[in-house]
């Protein structure tokens, strides 16, 4: 009679260890993917509708610190945890959060056109400048902190051993 969990007559000293099967580990990859895209997204945005009067230069500075330091932290404990569905996902995110961004300080923009909207405090390159800058911070961020073990190949030595 097979004993359980190896279905052998084999009697073994310790308990071993069952892996992952694939499925468990594309639901894992998927669903880490997902989260961490949309988390990062609404951390990062939610400040521009929250903080008043963005076109201040202060007020937007405010308002991306408190946006996108959080977002960077969430992508940093994701990339290192969940390793290259996280850092996928917080890099989506930080391009949804980018196009956002260049939206919003394009709408912002307005000011120098239409005399009743407030003018920004800042130039009009920062339209693409600050969206840019934080797509170029997430994907060095992502490659920085991504763990070791993402980087072997699939039939290398190391884990034939």
């Amino acid at each position: 009679m097979p004993f359980e969990p190896l279905q052998t007559d084999e009697k073994l000293d310790e308990k071993v260890r069952a892996d992952r099967d694939m499925d468990t580990q594309m639901l894992f990859g998927c669903g880490s993917f997902v989260f961490v895209s949309i988390a990062s997204y609404g951390l990062a945005a939610w400040p521009m509708f929250v903080v008043p009067s963005t076109h201040l230069l202060a007020q937007l500075g405010i308002a991306l610190a408190a946006g996108l330091v959080p977002s960077a932290i969430l992508g940093a404990v994701a990339t290192r945890k969940t390793g290259l569905p996280g850092a996928c996902g917080f890099v989506g995110g930080a391009m949804a959060t980018a196009i956002f961004l260049f939206l919003r300080l394009e709408q912002l923009m307005l000011g120098y056109s239409i005399r009743e909207i407030p003018q920004p405090e800042y130039p009009r390159s920062w339209i693409w400048i600050v969206p840019t800058a934080w797509v170029v911070l997430a994907i060095l961020l992502a490659v920085v902190l991504l763990p070791r073990r993402e980087y072997r190949d699939e039939g290398s030595e190391a884990d034939v051993r």
